[in-house]
């Protein structure tokens, strides 16, 4: 006794949009363009515990226009909502968190297919397979199929209806009313020029640079600690004319992304930048290791108080107070996605490392007259 319900998963970010090139051209517009990391997504076994399903996708838009997921559609009455964002900005990044009721979904394996549409010319319909394995007691076996029969009586009686809507409607094609689709207006770029306050963030490269690079970074977004290897080739190529400033960005549905930030300031403020910059590439180099457990782990690698860890992890409010400062300045400088990386104070749309290079060669010509922020404090 099979139900065909539709599950689906659509989610931090992060990721390419091309904007300015060497030379100061502009590049040929592509419009909206969406990257997805997979169309296939194993989401593994339902423990009998767990009453709710989450499905996590991580999204970006890679052209410059303003990318919108819209019609995420299925037949299944599963679906419980979603947390992140259905519009990304030109270079944007993120994850869309789908939430399902276990107690609507047969057990044993389970695969299903989701649908959504986008404003991306090359992907105006996409579908995402999803396959997981739903486990219960036998006693909740026996609950979930009688529930089940009731559903299915209601869900034939639907059938019929919608069988009799369909007949009418072939006997009076006109009554049927064409979609309209509208063209939506891109995003303008954030061209405003910043005053970032640098104050004890931690540096990477000579603390007098000339150029600064100011990340705003998430532990658990896979797009940041794609950016990372891409900030250190810049960091080599101007050794002394560049310096790299990182800044807590914890994106609200990233559950674990905050105690991994309280970590790290927690190595900031117990070693100073050195510390710190260690703590950040054992972070970054795993992603999905971020339980407390394993954080707890790379605290006692370092040398950490793990007494004053502890404290810390059980206290969300000490949590909070140790990235405040940061979110406080992302809000202030309208930064909302990671990574964002601004150069003097201007967001950089294009992450290709031709667009660093371009930006920062710019600003280091001795007739150049570059946009300054008002206040870049050291």
């Amino acid at each position: 006794m099979m139900r065909r319900i539709l599950l689906f998963g659509f989610v931090c970010v992060c990721g390419f949009v091309f904007g300015q090139v060497a030379g100061g051209e502009a590049a040929e517009p592509v419009g909206p363009k969406l990257w997805l990391e997979s169309a296939a997504i194993d989401l593994g076994v339902i423990a009998v515990g767990e009453q709710e399903i989450k499905g996590v996708i991580p999204y970006m838009n890679e052209g410059d226009e303003t990318l919108e997921v819209t019609n995420i559609s299925g037949s299944c009455d599963c679906f419980a909502g979603f947390e992140g964002e259905k519009e990304l900005g030109p270079g944007e990044g993120g994850e869309l968190i789908i939430k399902f009721d276990k107690s609507k979904i047969e057990s044993g394996p389970v695969k299903r297919m989701v649908r959504f549409e986008t404003n991306d010319p090359a992907n105006k319909l996409v579908r995402v397979n999803f396959s997981f394995e739903i486990k219960r007691t036998d006693s909740e076996e026996i609950r979930w199929l009688r529930k089940d029969l009731t559903a299915i009586k209601h869900q034939l009686h639907l059938l019929r209806a919608d069988m009799r809507k369909v007949l009418a409607a072939l006997n009076n094609p006109r009554t049927a009313a064409a979609p309209s689709r509208t063209r939506t207006a891109a995003k303008k770029l954030d061209t405003k020029v910043y005053d970032v306050k640098i104050n004890s963030s931690p540096i990477l490269g000579k603390a007098d640079a000339p150029v600064t690079i100011v990340a705003w970074a998430d532990f658990q977004c896979p797009f940041s600690a794609r950016e990372y290897p891409r900030l250190k080739e810049i960091l080599a190529a101007y050794p002394d004319q560049v310096r790299l400033v990182f800044k807590h960005k914890p994106l609200s549905f990233h559950k674990k992304a905050k105690p991994a930030h309280a970590l790290a300031q927690m190595a900031m403020q117990q070693g100073g930048s050195e510390l710190f910059w260690k703590m950040h590439d054992r972070l970054m180099a795993g992603t999905s290791k971020l339980e407390i457990s394993d954080l707890r782990e790379y605290a006692g690698q370092l040398k950490l108080d793990l007494a004053k860890f502890d404290e810390v992890m059980a206290d969300p409010a000490q949590i909070d107070k140790l990235i405040a400062t940061d979110l406080a300045e992302a809000k202030r400088c309208n930064v909302n996605a990671t990574p964002t990386i601004m150069i003097n104070g201007l967001k950089l749309a294009d992450r290709s490392v031709e667009a660093y290079k371009a930006r920062i060669d710019e600003l280091l010509k001795p007739t150049a007259n570059p946009p300054q922020p008002a206040d870049i404090e050291s």
